[in-house]
């Protein structure tokens, strides 16, 4: 009995021998200093090992186990995330199912049971090694690892004696022999991955972990009974292995707070995988707060390249997506720095497909192209990139039979046309890790088609998305459930002998016959008096073009109708209508025997046309270039404009 009648208590057992004249207060001292409180038992644990040169460690069997999570001194990077563990655990380990979509039949195979170990250093003796037999498929819509890690519920997927048992042995676990009880045969969820169970069936109590609590217990890992080397393996590219992939960088972008990794499915065709696109899946893993601003954060899989390029791969699965502006997919990167020059095809985690960029060093990013969008949003995505000297252009589609679909372009000059190129995943949040798989993963050089030489001109290359007169880029959101379309867009302005916007377009060949051009201006929000949002028919998208326009303009000054009868001209302005709040139907319709452009407007959608006028344009192509063209006609350039427009279509006339 100690100082004040305290029992158990080594300091108060000490101070009362003091107290009695039968330890000196030099003694007393030296106790003091060499004792610690109860709360600081481990950090004076860990203070005496790492004096001594001492750490924690598990010499796990290579034959047999692959580590897949751990924690503390046990702990070698972040854990495996949902596709890379289920495909260890139901598909690459010894005791595999022979379906993993189906129940177990364990009474004819019981040795078809998949099997994870936890290893813990400071458990108690029958505690320290369980195995932990699972019985039944893992159902799509767990993330059974990250449950096991990190919750402690009686979440349904994952039950005791339904889903799995425990065992204090391999061999017990491979058969399913001598399963561990649990009190009352009732498992404690608040307990996890053991539930106060133990191989007797009494109740031992504080033997869980939780990984992101500091209280539990520490130092514990778990391994999936799959030989490593031989399942996912993480891409090691300093290993002797490796050294044929000379330039090739697996590196966080910026300053994660979780490091990413990359994983090879297969690692035996690791060489196929990564240069070939023919060696089963990669996985790549990237936490970090975006790619987009002025600085990026994510991770960044690539390999040196120069010059044109034709890249595609399949991002088959996007798990771990806490927040809807995850992205992942290709880039081609000036380099490895936060705020490289660069051009991104990629899958967000709730807004669908689309072609991001920085196109100066530091400068802030921009989007290129329609938003590519399905119903409900897609949460895989073919992607291919092409570049042809400074123009890339990137393509999408859903199914590997469909035709790739043109959604965005935009130029862009690497220095010395030298640059990288590879596989990039951003979680959006800085505690939490995004999970992609990669596959198919294509990286060619482009080749330009050749033409015999010809004294003539080179044909215009036709853009979707372009910024006539050059200046900042335009972005468009088409949202396809409403079949609104969202436009920021810059530019000097749509007037005098040359122009400066940005323009939604798209050929029309001119023997169809006569056509309409027509769409519904919802919002037009700007601040500049001479800003324009509305459509166009263009002979080319030089910006000295002739043109018809028919639009609002800023300042609500109204719906606004002004042509350029040949190219290099200056602007006719026809006529100017007053419309509230911007909101107007629009229409230009031009016939099939000349180049007479009529614009019309209507308030109501019920309501008739109004004419505005009439005027020739010199039409001097095979071709138009039909389209929504936006501009803010801020002389700097800097200020941009808003517009939405709603049902937007050509359509084919009898005139």
């Amino acid at each position: 009995r100690g100082r004040n009648n305290r029992n158990n208590d080594l300091w108060a057992y000490a101070a009362a021998l003091y107290d009695s004249g039968r330890m000196t207060a030099g003694q007393f001292g030296q106790v003091g200093r060499v004792l610690t409180n109860d709360s600081s038992c481990y950090y004076a644990t860990e203070a005496q090992k790492a004096a001594k040169g001492f750490i924690a460690g598990y010499n796990h069997d290579q034959s047999t186990w692959t580590w897949v999570a751990g924690r503390d001194e046990l702990k070698t990077s972040e854990p495996l995330g949902d596709s890379a563990f289920r495909k260890a655990f139901l598909e690459q380990s010894l005791t595999k199912p022979s379906d993993k979509d189906v129940a177990f039949d364990t009474e004819a195979d019981p040795s078809e049971t998949p099997i994870l170990l936890r290893v813990c250093s400071g458990c108690t003796r029958t505690h320290k090694k369980i195995y932990y037999r699972r019985l039944t498929p893992v159902p799509s819509d767990i993330n059974l690892l990250n449950d096991i890690l990190y919750y402690r519920d009686n979440r349904a997927g994952n039950r005791w004696n339904t889903d799995f048992t425990l065992h204090s042995t391999y061999e017990d676990a491979q058969v399913g022999a001598n399963p561990w009880g649990c009190p009352n045969n009732a498992f404690n969820y608040g307990a996890p991955f053991y539930g106060e169970c133990s191989p007797t069936g009494d109740r031992v109590r504080e033997q869980y972990s939780i990984f992101n609590w500091d209280h539990g217990r520490r130092d514990v890992a778990y391994y999936v009974n799959t030989p490593e080397g031989t399942g996912v393996e993480e891409l090691d590219l300093d290993a002797p292995t490796t050294a044929r992939f000379e330039g090739f960088t697996d590196v966080d972008l910026g300053s994660p707070s979780i490091e990413g990794k990359t994983f090879i499915m297969e690692p035996k065709n690791k060489r196929r995988a990564l240069v070939e696109g023919e060696g089963g899946p990669i996985i790549v893993t990237g936490s970090g707060h975006d790619i987009w601003g002025e600085h990026d954060a994510g991770h960044f899989l690539s390999q040196p390249w120069s010059g044109d390029i034709d890249v595609s791969v399949h991002l088959s699965d996007f798990n771990g997506v806490v927040n809807t502006w995850a992205k992942a997919g290709i880039m081609l990167r000036s380099d490895n720095s936060n705020n490289a020059v660069h051009v991104f095809g990629f899958l967000s985690g709730g807004y669908g497909a689309l072609l991001g960029a920085r196109r100066s060093t530091g400068q802030y990013s921009t989007h290129g192209g329609n938003w590519y969008q399905t119903d409900p949003i897609q949460k895989s995505s073919w992607i291919r990139l092409t570049k042809i000297g400074d123009h890339v252009k990137c393509f999408f589609k859903n199914n590997e039979e469909e035709d790739w679909m043109l959604k965005g372009s935009m130029d862009l000059r690497f220095p010395e046309d030298t640059y990288r190129v590879g596989l990039a995943v951003t979680s959006h949040h800085n505690s939490y890790v995004s999970e992609v798989i990669f596959e198919d993963f294509s990286v060619e050089q482009y080749n330009s088609p050749t033409f015999s030489p010809t004294i003539s001109s080179a044909p215009t290359v036709w853009e979707p998305l372009i910024e006539i007169g050059g200046g900042r880029a335009g972005t468009l959101t088409y949202y396809q459930d409403s079949d609104i379309s969202k436009y920021r867009a810059y530019g000097t302005g749509i007037w005098g002998t040359s122009d400066s916007f940005f323009y939604d377009n798209r050929q029309k060949q001119l023997d169809d016959g006569a056509f309409d051009v027509i769409t519904y201006i919802k919002y037009f929000h700007t601040g500049y008096e001479w800003a324009k949002g509305g459509i166009m028919i263009r002979d080319t998208n030089d910006p000295d073009s002739a043109h018809a326009f028919l639009g609002v303009r800023g300042n609500y000054v109204g719906v606004t109708f002004q042509t350029r009868a040949t190219a290099g001209a200056t602007t006719d302005h026809h006529q100017t209508n007053f419309v509230p709040n911007h909101k107007t139907w629009i229409r230009l319709s031009k016939p099939a025997d000349s180049g007479t452009i009529t614009a019309y407007y209507k308030i109501a959608e019920a309501d008739e046309w109004m004419e505005m006028g009439s005027a020739d344009i010199a039409f001097t192509g095979s071709s138009v270039y039909v389209g929504t063209a936006v501009t803010p006609g801020e002389p700097s350039g800097n200020g941009s404009v808003q517009l939405e427009t709603i049902g937007y279509e050509v359509i084919d006339a009898t005139r």
